[in-house]
């Protein structure tokens, strides 16, 4: 959540799993808000987190049961990513979206400065490294398709050097929330955990900053990156495709893209689509509150569509975790497996327990049988 004190316009509250899209008139003293647009703000908040949690717990715990079925296999370079992505999505439902929710059902901040500053530090942490691990995702594809020679020399301790990197820039970027940030009264006996930018005009540029930083730029490369990926995949399927018509028969030929490559391409395309599509709007809402002054006077900034469009830059945390379960056959399957195990250990358990049940009652009614003859 990013709030910031523009010049001569009041204070701009902008909330999205990390940015509030309402207005505040902190000169009344009786502090109002919209009730019902506070009831559909927190409902949304609470199944956004609901649903990451679960998802993001359920893909972790596919890649733990499939490195525990088969201690033998090594945890491929796509499932990395989607490790430290589902670790990302996390992150934003657990230091984002509940401070927010909780944020939200108080109406005002009651966790004191120190507090303050930490919420404001993990929030855009999770959405950061969501990003830019979404980058390096792109990339190390790029480098596979478009350029496989050097790829195969590209190893998987690189990888995880990528990655470390991603996370080091989320942590280093999120440091400027704890100068910007801080608790302080922003009426008469009403606290907030607020911003505050000295020159004011430093609003539009740390605005301007983040958008570029956590949007604009991962977007472009993406964009790049899986624009070179569909030109070379399409480019290879015209040659395979030749190479059969001159030969005049089903001639087999391997394939220089691999169908596990073009399905994590799949895969990773539509993570991007509805990166791009659930957190545009937030950023542009963002950048116009920002920008344009008049934007506070706008019917449309007080409207519930405002609101709750702007709560939705987290969304691609709840829905990534059930794409990469949708797409990956081995991850869905791990669990699918786990559940098929536990079921027939329960079945086994139950039939041995009537086994035995039933030796024991047949023992016993032996015993009396002879006892009885004997007497």
């Amino acid at each position: 959540m990013v709030n910031f004190t523009g010049e001569n316009s009041g204070i701009i509250e902008l909330t999205t799993a990390g940015l509030n899209g309402t207005t505040e008139n902190t000169n009344k003293k009786d502090d109002p808000r919209d009730e019902y647009l506070a009831s559909w703000e927190i409902a949304t908040l609470a199944a956004m987190f609901l649903a990451a949690l679960a998802g993001n717990s359920l893909v972790l715990l596919a890649i733990y049961l499939r490195g525990y079925d088969a201690p033998k296999k090594n945890l491929t370079r796509m499932h990395l990513f989607i490790l430290h992505l589902s670790v990302a999505d996390l992150l934003t439902a657990i230091l984002n979206v509940f401070p927010q929710l909780a944020w939200e059902i108080t109406f005002r901040f009651q966790g004191g400065p120190i507090l303050c500053k930490l919420v404001k530090f993990g929030q855009p942490l999770g959405p950061y490294s969501s990003s830019y691990i979404l980058t390096a995702t792109a990339l190390d594809r790029y480098k596979a398709v478009c350029h496989p020679l050097a790829y195969s020399s590209f190893t998987s301790r690189r990888s995880k050097i990528t990655v470390c990197l991603a996370w080091s820039l989320s942590l280093a970027f999120c440091i400027p929330q704890l100068i910007v940030f801080s608790y302080q009264e922003v009426s008469p006996d009403i606290w907030d955990c607020w911003a505050t930018f000295n020159p004011p005009s430093g609003e539009r540029a740390y605005v301007t900053w983040y958008s570029i930083s956590i949007f604009i730029l991962p977007l472009l490369v993406l964009v790049y990156t899986y624009a070179s990926i569909c030109f070379a995949v399409w480019n290879n399927t015209g040659i395979i495709g030749e190479a059969r018509d001159t030969n005049g028969g089903p001639l087999r030929q391997r394939a220089i893209i691999s169908r596990a490559k073009i399905n994590s391409i799949k895969q990773m395309i539509a993570v991007i689509s509805f990166y791009a599509v659930s957190s545009s709007p937030f950023i542009a809402s963002l950048l116009w509150v920002t920008w344009d002054r008049n934007a506070p006077t706008s019917p449309y900034f007080d409207g519930a569509a405002f609101a709750i469009l702007t709560l939705m830059s987290s969304l691609n945390s709840c829905v990534n975790p059930w794409i990469y379960l949708a797409l990956n056959r081995e991850l869905w399957r791990a669990l699918i497996d786990r559940v098929c195990l536990s079921r027939s250990n329960r079945d086994e358990t139950r039939k041995n327990c009537r086994k035995c049940k039933y030796t024991y009652i047949t023992s016993m009614t032996r015993t009396h049988a002879r006892a009885r003859t004997h007497t």
